[in-house]
C-alpha cells in the first residue's frame, strides 16, 4: 500500500506538555481528521510532520520521501491550510496569485482564480476586510491551486 503521509514515534517536549510517540499512516487517496481537545497535540502533530518545528524523536514520511517536508519537490505537492490566514492585510486576490506564482513553479492561476470566483471571494477588496470564512476560503483556493498531492488542514471546527 502506498502511503502520503508515515509517522513514527514522533515525540516533542515542551515544559508541561509532551507529544509521545505517535505513529500512525495515512494511505494515498483517504481522507483523515484529527479530533481532540484543545492542547491535545493535533497542531504540535502537523507542525512537525511538516517540519515547522523541530521533533525531538521519530520519523516522518511525506509522499514516500523521509523528511518529505526538507526536499522542494516534495513541499511542492503539499498544500497547508491552516486556522489563520497569513496573507497579508493588504493584498488583493490578484496580489495573492502574483506572490503564489512566484513561489510555486506548479502555480496554476486559472484554477486559483476559479476557486476563488466559485467561493465568492471579491477580486477588488483586500484580504483586511474578508471575514474569517473568507479568509478560510482563500487559503483553501491556494492550497489547491498548485498541483497539490497532500493537503494537510490544522483548522478548529467549533460545535455548537
Amino acid at each position: 500500500m502506498e502511503y502520503a503521509v508515515e509517522v513514527q514515534g514522533l515525540t516533542k517536549r515542551y515544559p508541561g506538555f509532551t507529544l509521545d510517540h505517535v505513529s500512525f499512516a495515512v494511505p494515498s487517496g483517504s481522507i483523515v481528521g484529527f479530533i481532540g481537545e484543545n492542547g491535545a497535540g493535533k497542531s504540535t502533530t502537523m507542525k512537525a510532520v511538516l517540519n515547522l518545528i523541530r521533533r525531538d524523536e521519530g520519523s516522518v514520511r511525506l509522499l514516500g520521501r523521509e523528511d518529505g517536508a526538507e526536499y522542494p519537490e516534495i513541499k511542492e505537492q503539499i498544500g497547508v491550510v491552516f486556522d489563520e490566514s497569513y496573507f497579508p492585510d493588504n493584498l488583493k486576490i490578484r496580489d495573492v496569485d502574483r506572490i503564489m506564482r512566484s513561489i510555486f513553479r506548479s502555480w496554476e492561476s486559472g484554477k486559483f482564480l476559479d476557486y476563488c470566483r466559485r467561493f465568492g471571494l471579491p477580486e477588488k477588496k483586500i484580504v483586511k476586510t474578508f471575514s474569517r470564512g473568507m479568509k478560510m476560503k482563500l487559503s483553501i483556493a491556494a492550497a489547491l491551486s498548485h498541483q497539490t498531492k497532500l493537503l494537510i488542514m490544522d483548522v478548529n471546527c467549533r460545535i455548537a
